[in-house]
């Protein structure tokens, strides 16, 4: 690891490189204050764009209120309402600026006048060319002064009197250590998925790490858990999860058939029907119909009683073949020619599916203007997908809601921290903190012996990804879940890295660590069941005592933890 310091001051440091972190860097330009993009990975190749594509919510100021609407009810009310409506509406001022910086080549689908054109009932812009979209971002934050750092981790933030003023990191290359001066730092590095998908092993939660032990306040923790169902045979496809959990995502319902006619159990029966919220709501907008949530509990129950395995069967259902051949940009693959390779015929028979976990963790609280409850902190993206209330009880809503939740809140965090620039002193930086955080940093090298940080990264994975500890929850087992992060935790101390990319494990290892610590606390807190928050021990749920925010925050000796009331008497769409 080489000695030397890499000194930077900015005004704005955004960490991140993808679709909430470029457009805040290209506000904060818009401002006439001075960016920093710093990115563990390569900018304008990160994040879910790349490999995800497809569309973008966007929604036309005619179908605002439909939209939240059915977001606070699909939230089961827990949602922040007031977030939820700006929100709503940004989206389409928004997309429409960012395909003017774009330039003449489409990037989104244009009618024959040159407007965008809508899908999903007229909320959802087409993606046409989704590995070009984030480079393009990235020349206009370049040929507009930015700066731009590729393949430089940060790990811990800055503060000086009660305010984030830089953050420090290492080049997992050259092994330079990195010390950013800067006003404001905006977080959208993504948010916790465990390494649980081999598309998207690189999102661990860092971020929301570094905001916790800064000292930010999360919210609805709770909620940052994700199961789904998925076809079996591409089980061990994980790239470092804990032996063959992981499935493989399979194809995308779309609107054009019904799961319930295609799932059932060993007995042959089609038995989704048997459970309510699980078929199409003509209501609905189509790229809000998953209900992951539901289907995950529908096939633990059957499986549970004894009516598993559970099987995907395509066999004399001709109106399923759009999903089956269904291809969800450039990259997944054609459903029925993966089963081919795999020598299963999907025309003749009927292929195992399982639960698996998948996760989309970002609990870090914001408000309007994508600020944290620290001072000179805020936050974008996947980070703040539970954390600013948006989508209530729900860990995950389908289609572009990822992409189109980054770019309003990047939006956002670059307008504000753009505009503070101008009114903020230079920023001090503390050179025995610095110091110490260095050493804390670097500490995982040159040790002999310790804890191997692949290890540590699997025994995180061993607990959370255990559907009864994170999705089918009580307290004895939320208890021994917590128990078991903090033994790994108490073991973090001794991790040791042969070279820079090992400290990236090890870093990558304590944020997972940190993040399981989150849900479980969360979960323990809510003794109720609402949305993805399931509680055999408490099976229902309780509007009377549990309308309410769960906020957590780092204390002194262990997390702080208190409730706060939903304000749901000032909002417009009350719980029935």
């Amino acid at each position: 690891m080489a000695e030397v310091n890499k000194m930077l001051s900015t005004d704005v440091l955004v960490i991140g490189g993808g679709m909430a972190a470029l457009p805040a860097a290209i506000k904060v330009l818009d401002q006439g204050a001075n960016v920093i993009v710093a990115d563990k990975s390569t900018a304008g190749w990160s994040g879910q764009v790349p490999l995800g594509g497809g569309h973008i919510v966007c929604i036309p100021p005619d179908k605002v209120e439909a939209s939240v609407k059915y977001l606070v009810k699909e939230g089961e009310y827990l949602n922040d309402q007031e977030f939820t409506e700006a929100y709503v509406k940004d989206t389409y001022p928004f997309i429409l600026e960012m395909d003017k910086w774009l330039g003449p080549i489409y990037y989104f689908r244009k009618d024959l006048e040159g407007n965008l054109w809508l899908r999903g009932g007229g909320v959802a812009a087409v993606i046409q060319r989704e590995t070009g979209l984030l480079p393009m971002l990235l020349r206009r934050i370049l040929e507009k002064g930015g700066k731009v750092l590729n393949k430089v981790f940060m790990v811990d933030l800055i503060k000086h009197d009660g305010r984030v003023v830089g953050a420090v990191g290492f080049h997992y290359q050259t092994g330079d250590f990195y010390v950013i001066q800067a006003k404001s730092v905006i977080l959208a590095c993504g948010g916790c998925m465990y390494k649980s998908r081999p598309q998207f092993h690189v999102n661990c939660g860092e971020g929301v790490a570094m905001a916790y032990k800064a000292g930010a306040e999360m919210r609805n923790a709770e909620y940052a858990n994700m199961f789904t169902v998925s076809d079996k045979p591409t089980a061990g496809h994980n790239a470092g999860g804990p032996r063959d959990e992981r499935l493989i995502d399979g194809p995308s319902t779309g609107a054009t058939a019904d799961r319930r006619i295609l799932l059932e159990n060993a007995l042959g029966e089609k038995f989704l029907y048997k459970y309510p919220g699980l078929g199409p709501n003509p209501g609905d907008p189509p790229w809000f119909g998953r209900r992951a949530s539901r289907q995950v509990y529908a096939v633990y129950k059957e499986i549970e009683a004894g009516r598993g395995p559970i099987y995907q069967n395509l066999i004399g259902h001709p109106e399923a073949a759009p999903l089956a051949d269904h291809t969800k940009g450039m990259l997944q693959e054609n459903y029925r020619n993966k089963m081919a390779r795999m020598g299963i015929d999907v025309n003749k028979e009927k292929v195992e599916w399982a639960i698996a976990p998948e996760f989309h963790g970002g609990p870090i609280r914001i408000n309007r203007h994508s600020e944290t409850s620290l001072p000179g902190l805020y936050a974008a993206g996947d980070i703040i997908w539970q954390g600013s209330a948006n989508y209530g009880a729900v860990a995950f809503l389908p289609g572009g809601n990822p992409m189109s939740l980054a770019m309003v809140t990047g939006f956002w965090a670059g307008i504000a921290a753009g505009q503070a620039a101008g009114n903020l002193p230079e920023s001090k930086v503390s050179k025995a903190e610095v110091n110490q955080l260095r050493k804390d940093v670097l500490s995982p090298l040159g040790k002999k012996e310790g804890y191997n940080p692949y290890d540590a990264v699997k025994d995180v994975q061993e607990v959370v990804f255990k559907l009864k500890n994170s999705f089918i929850k009580r307290e004895d087992r939320l208890k021994n879940a917590l128990d078991a992060i903090g033994e790994i935790e108490s073991k973090l101390e001794n991790l040791t890295a042969k070279d820079s990319h090992e400290l990236v494990r090890c870093h990558e290892a304590k944020a997972m660590a940190t993040n399981a610590e989150l849900l479980y606390q969360a979960s323990l807190s809510r003794k109720e069941s609402r949305g993805c928050h399931i509680r055999e021990d408490y099976p229902d749920k309780d509007d009377k005592n549990w309308l309410k925010w769960i906020i957590l925050k780092k204390g002194d000796a262990k997390t702080k933890s208190w409730t706060e009331p939903v304000p749901i008497e000032r909002y417009k769409f009350k719980s029935s």
